[in-house]
């Protein structure tokens, strides 16, 4: 029985320790979020203090401005009066001035007239004044156009006269070149008339001999034909040639043929 109550008595006291750890639980969780909600407003604290003390700082700010501002706006109205004052003095001066100029004016209004005449002169020389200039312009281009056209005429001169020498320089060697040439032809004329002398005499010489053949052989063959002649003049000395030939032969064996004789009988 003891061991009974004692094990309900352990059971109520680990129930009444269990419900003292929740509600110490509780306590804690209700703890924090106090120490939390106290973080929270503390945080909104500080931050409406430095709200209020920026607020604070920037309404200093503008009213050091405005005090600034209105010290500047009483500079300027001082400045300003200053410059009134010195637009009042020099209005007076200027009113003063006026009055001379006006007086002045009166004085020279009896020039008016002269000078309007002086202003009609003036113009009229102006406009001569213009007038010759434009004269002495047109003179001006005139004598660069002429100064032009004689440089470009001159250089055209000058090519004209290079082109000259040129041209000179050219048939002056054309001209030796033909000396030259015309030297040669002289000499091969020269060298031509002589060989034609030579063979006009050699064709004398073969139709005179020529006309001594015929005188013996009694054959005819045109004169002018110098190539027949000569064909003529060397059959004939061939054949004269032959009978030699023979002549000798003859005159060579007949002795011969005498001993021959005189040894038979």
């Amino acid at each position: 029985m003891k061991l009974v109550e004692a094990r309900e008595e352990c059971a109520s006291v680990t129930c009444a320790l269990e419900s003292q750890k929740e509600e110490m639980q509780m306590k804690r969780e209700n703890l924090r979020e106090r120490d939390e909600n106290i973080k929270k407003e503390e945080e909104k604290l500080k931050k409406s203090i430095l709200k209020y003390n920026k607020f604070l700082q920037e309404n200093d700010a503008r009213r050091l401005r405005a005090l600034k501002k209105a010290e500047a706006e009483r500079a300027q109205i001082r400045l300003k009066e200053l410059e009134i004052q010195k637009l009042k003095a020099e209005n007076d001066t200027l009113l003063a001035r006026k009055e001379i100029l006006e007086d002045r004016v009166r004085k020279a209004i009896c020039y008016q007239e002269f000078l309007e005449r002086a202003t009609i002169i003036i113009g009229q020389v102006i406009d001569r004044l213009h007038t010759l200039q434009s004269i002495n312009k047109e003179l001006l281009e005139s004598q660069t156009r002429l100064e032009k056209e004689r440089e470009s005429t001159k250089l055209k001169l000058i090519q004209y006269i290079n082109k000259l020498r040129t041209v000179l320089l050219h048939c002056n060697n054309q001209l030796h070149q033909q000396q030259t040439q015309l030297d040669s032809i002289r000499l091969e004329a020269y060298k031509w008339v002589n060989t034609l002398t030579h063979n006009l005499q050699l064709k004398a010489t073969i139709r005179n001999i020529y006309q001594m053949i015929t005188h013996y052989r009694r054959v005819s063959v045109d004169t002018e034909d110098t190539f027949k002649q000569l064909e003529m003049i060397q059959k004939y000395f061939q054949f004269m040639r032959a009978i030699d030939d023979e002549l000798k032969f003859n005159i060579i064996t007949r002795p011969n043929r005498t001993e021959g004789n005189d040894s038979g009988d």
